[in-house]
C-alpha cells in the first residue's frame, strides 16, 4: 500500500540523501547518503528522519519541555517509550523496510549535529543490532528516539551548548552485514596527522567485541606509498559476535590458532587501503571510516572526518617541535592503550621522570594532568613541551657527570637492595586473604612506591650516563673505520642482562622438551590446555618441574610491564610462555653460530693511545645496559606485588557483589577502588566504562588545535558492532 505523504518527508532512502538532508537525517544518514550516491560498496537502508520524531512527540511537547526544564531525562524516555508511533509515520517505515527485503538490520541513531568535521556528537545515542521484523524494528526506533534523552546525552549537549529547543533525531535503517571481519580505518594517522601512512583496526565477527573492550584488535599500519603493510600488531581476538538469521546476535570463543594470527589478509589489507583512497578522494579530507568483509565483499558501513588528527605545528620554536612530539611518542609507546586503574600505575613512573626533570631545572606538566581520564574511563593526554629553563645548560652536564661518576659495576648491590623490598612484599602477599581491606591497598601503595624509586635510580644511575657511553663508542668505532659493519648498541653482545637471559632459558626450555620427547606434546596443545596435557604424558610432571624453576627466575616477564592491571605476568598467565615455547619448538633447533662479540675487532683497530679507554667505556656500557635491564624487570616483579592486592580486592568486591568478575576491576580508577568498599553503586559505574570504551583505538588521540583535556572529551562513533546494546566510545585528547 502506497502512504501519500503531506509535508516533509518520514523516510529517505540512502539513494535520495545528499549531505544538504543534514537536518533531515542527521550527520550519520547524512554521510551515508553522500557514500551510496558516490558508487561506495555501502549496504542498503533508508532513514527514518526526524519528521517523523516530530510527528511522534507532537503531543508531548509541553510535557517534555516541563521535564526537561527540570532536568527529569528518566521522565522524558519513559514518555517516548510508551507512546504509540502515529499510523502514517509505523506505515511510511514498514513499507519501506518492506521494500527493503525485511532482513536482519542495524539499526542506529543519527543526530543532526553528529559526524562534523570539528565535533562529533555520536554515539550519544544507542544502537540495535540484529533487528528482525516489522515489531522489533518500530521498538528500536523508539528506543532510539528515547536515547536522545539519556543523561549522558543530556550532560553532553549542556556542555557543548546545544538548546534542547526543537531537538530531534533523526534513525538509520541498515541492511547489517553478516561480517566475518570488521574494524575501523583512519585514512590519516590520527596521532601524526601523517597524510602518507593509514591505520586498521580489525576483529572477527561484528565490531561489538572490539566496541565494548571485550577483545584487542588487531592493528595495522597501511602505507600509500608503495602500497603495503608497514606494521602489524596481532590482539587477543578471544571472542567474536555474530548476526544469528533468527535475529540477534551470538557470542562464541575463537579458537587459539585463529587468536594468534591476523583476521584479514595482506590482500585485504591493501584492498582496504585503496578503499580508504576512495573514501577520501572523494570528500578531500582525511576520513574515519567503518568497514567489514563478508566473503569477497568488502563493504563501507560508515564514513566520517576525522576529529583527532593532530595539527602539524607552525610557528613554534625548533626546539618545542621537537620536545613535543617526543614526549607524546613516549607516551604512546610505553603505555598504549591504558584502561582506568592502570592510571595509578602510569602516574607514579611519570612522577619519577618528573622528579629527574625537575632536578634539571625543568617544569615538568604534573603527571595527573599529563595523562588523566574523564568519567567514562577514557585516558588521554595532554602532551606540551616542559617550560625550559636556563639552568638546565649547567644541572643537565652536572646530572649527566654525576651518573658518569657512579660506578655501574655496583648494580648488584642496588638490585639486592630493591630484592629484598619485593621479596618481604611478596610475602605478606600471600598474607592478604586473611588481612583487612586497607592492607591490600597499603600494599599496592608500597610496591608503586619502590616503582618510583627503582625509576629513579633506573635513570639517574644507568639510563641517562649510558647515553654518554653510546656516544663514545660511536665516535671511536667510527676512528676504527668498522661504522659499516658495528653499531654501539652491538656491544650488548657481551653482556649478560635479563632478556638475553630470558631467551637462553627459553631455549634450555625447549631443548628438554625435545630431549623429554614431549616436544609434540606441547606443540599440538593449545596454549591454555598444555598444562592437562602435561599432565597426562609420563614425562610432564619432570618437564613441568623445569618450567617452575623457569617462572621462578623469569617469571614476571610481562608483555606491556608499565599497564600492570591490565596485564599479566608469565608467572600468573603462562599460556603466553606456552605460546613462546611452541614457537620455539617449531623451529628449527640447529645449533646456529652466535655472532661474535664485536669488542675486540674495534679495538685492534684502534690507535694504543685510545683502546684502554675504549675497554673502560664498553665495559661500562654493558654494566649499565644490565642495569637498565635488571630495573626493568625488578618493576615487573613490584607490579606483580601490586596485582596480588588488587587481585585480593577485586575477589572481595565481587563476593560482595559489587562487582560481576574479577576482570571488571581495572575497569575502575584507584580512587574507586579504595572508596570501593563503601560505595554499592560500583558495579553501575564500571558497567558504563565497560561500554563507553572506544577500544579500538589502540593508542590516545588529539583533537586538532587541543590544549588541555577538558572535562569531557569529544566522542567519535564505535565501530560496527554486532549487539542490541551496542554504544559509543570517546576520542581521547592529548
Amino acid at each position: 500500500m502506497d502512504v501519500e505523504e503531506e509535508g516533509p518527508p518520514v523516510v529517505l532512502w540512502f539513494d535520495d540523501i545528499t549531505t544538504a538532508d543534514r537536518e533531515r537525517v542527521g550527520g550519520k544518514g547524512a554521510n551515508l547518503g553522500e557514500c551510496a550516491r558516490a558508487s561506495l560498496p555501502v549496504p542498503p537502508g533508508f532513514c527514518v528522519t526526524t519528521e517523523a520524531y516530530r510527528q511522534a512527540t507532537t503531543g508531548l511537547s509541553g510535557a517534555l519541555g516541563a521535564d526537561a526544564a527540570c532536568g527529569d531525562a528518566a521522565a522524558i524516555r519513559q514518555r517516548i517509550l510508551t507512546l504509540p508511533i502515529p499510523e502514517a509515520v509505523e506505515a511510511s517505515i514498514s513499507e519501506a523496510y518492506t521494500e527493503l527485503g525485511a532482513p536482519v538490520v542495524a539499526v542506529r541513531s543519527s543526530a543532526t549535529a553528529e559526524d562534523l568535521a570539528d565535533a562529533s556528537f555520536a554515539g550519544q545515542q544507542d544502537t540495535y543490532l540484529g533487528v528482525l521484523g516489522i515489531d522489533w524494528l518500530l521498538d528500536a526506533v523508539r528506543r532510539c528516539w528515547a536515547s536522545l534523552w539519556t543523561d549522558r546525552a543530556v550532560d553532553y549537549r549542556r556542555q557543548q551548548g546545544v538548546s534542547t529547543e526543537g531537538l530531534a533525531l533523526a534513525v538509520v535503517v541498515q541492511t547489517l552485514v553478516p561480517a566475518d571481519t570488521a574494524g575501523v580505518l583512519f585514512t590519516r594517522n590520527p596521532v601524526t596527522g601523517d597524510e602518507s601512512t593509514m591505520l586498521a583496526s580489525s576483529s572477527y565477527g561484528l565490531g561489538e567485541s572490539v566496541v565494548a573492550a571485550l577483545v584487542t584488535p588487531d592493528t595495522f599500519s597501511l602505507s600509500r606509498g608503495p602500497r603495503a603493510v608497514s606494521s602489524r600488531e596481532i590482539g587477543s581476538k578471544q571472542t567474536r559476535i555474530d548476526q544469528v538469521p533468527g535475529g540477534g546476535t551470538i557470542t562464541t570463543d575463537v579458537p587459539e590458532r585463529d587468536r594468534a594470527r591476523q583476521s584479514l589478509t595482506d590482500t585485504q589489507l591493501l584492498r582496504l587501503l585503496a578503499l580508504g583512497e576512495r573514501v577520501e578522494a572523494h570528500y578531500q579530507v582525511g576520513q574515519d571510516i567503518e568497514w567489514a568483509f563478508a566473503g569477497d565483499e568488502l563493504y563501507l558501513l560508515q564514513a566520517r572526518p576525522i576529529t583527532t588528527s593532530t595539527t602539524h605545528p607552525r610557528g613554534h620554536a625548533p626546539v618545542e617541535g621537537r620536545i613535543a612530539p617526543a614526549l607524546r611518542n613516549a607516551v604512546i609507546e610505553h603505555f598504549p592503550a591504558p584502561f582506568p586503574l592502570d592510571l595509578y600505575a602510569v602516574h607514579r613512573v611519570m612522577d619519577a621522570l618528573g622528579q629527574l626533570m625537575r632536578l634539571l631545572g625543568l617544569r615538568p606538566i604534573e603527571a595527573t594532568s599529563l595523562i588523566r581520564g574523564d568519567d567514562d574511563g577514557i585516558i588521554g593526554t595532554n602532551v606540551a613541551k616542559p617550560d625550559l629553563s636556563p639552568g638546565l645548560l649547567v644541572r643537565l652536564p652536572r646530572m649527566m657527570a654525576a651518573g658518569a661518576r657512579y660506578d655501574p659495576s655496583r648494580w648488584p648491590e642496588d638490585e639486592a637492595t630493591f630484592r629484598e623490598r619485593v621479596n618481604e612484599m611478596a610475602v605478606r602477599a600471600q598474607e592478604l586473604p586473611a588481612a583487612a581491606d586497607d592492607a591490600s591497598l597499603q600494599l599496592v601503595r608500597e610496591a608503586a612506591a619502590e616503582v618510583v624509586s627503582i625509576s629513579v635510580t633506573r635513570y639517574s644511575r644507568y639510563a641517562l650516563p649510558m647515553f654518554l657511553n653510546l656516544a663514545i663508542a660511536s665516535v671511536l668505532i667510527s676512528l676504527a673505520r668498522q661504522h659499516h659493519t658495528t653499531k654501539p648498541q652491538d656491544l650488548y653482545l657481551g653482556a649478560p642482562y635479563k632478556t638475553a637471559e630470558i631467551t637462553t632459558a627459553v631455549a634450555e626450555l625447549a631443548a628438554t622438551a625435545r630431549g623429554q620427547g614431549i616436544a609434540d606434546t606441547i606443540v599440538a596443545a593449545e596454549p591454555g590446555a598444555v598444562g592437562a596435557a602435561l599432565a597426562s604424558d609420563v614425562h610432564g610432571p619432570e618437564f613441568q618441574a623445569h618450567v617452575a624453576v623457569f617462572l621462578a627466575e623469569h617469571g614476571a616477564r610481562t608483555p606491556k610491564p608499565w599497564l600492570p592491571f591490565s596485564n599479566r605476568s608469565w608467572r600468573e598467565e603462562p599460556e603466553a610462555l606456552f605460546a613462546l615455547l611452541a614457537a620455539s619448538l617449531r623451529g628449527t633447533h640447529s645449533k646456529q653460530n652466535q655472532p661474535s662479540d664485536p669488542a675486540p675487532g674495534v679495538e685492534r683497530r684502534l690507535p694504543r693511545f685510545l683502546r684502554r679507554w675504549w675497554r673502560t667505556n664498553t665495559s661500562r656500557l654493558r654494566a649499565r645496559h644490565v642495569a637498565r635491564e635488571g630495573s626493568l624487570y625488578l618493576v615487573e616483579e613490584f607490579f606483580c606485588v601490586a596485582r596480588a592486592g588488587m587481585d585480593e580486592i577485586a575477589r572481595r568486591l565481587v563476593d560482595r557483589r559489587q562487582l560481576e568478575t574479577t576482570d571488571d576491576l581495572r575497569f575502575l580508577y584507584f580512587q574507586e577502588v579504595d572508596e570501593a568498599t563503601p560505595n554499592p553503586h560500583i558495579h553501575n559505574r564500571r558497567a558504563r566504562i565497560r561500554r563507553g570504551r572506544p577500544a579500538r583505538c589502540p593508542f590516545p588521540r588529539r583533537p586538532s588545535g587541543a590544549g588541555n583535556l577538558p572535562a569531557r572529551g569529544r566522542t567519535c562513533p564505535v565501530l560496527p558492532s554486532g549487539s542490541r546494546s551496542a554504544t559509543s566510545g570517546r576520542v581521547a585528547p592529548y
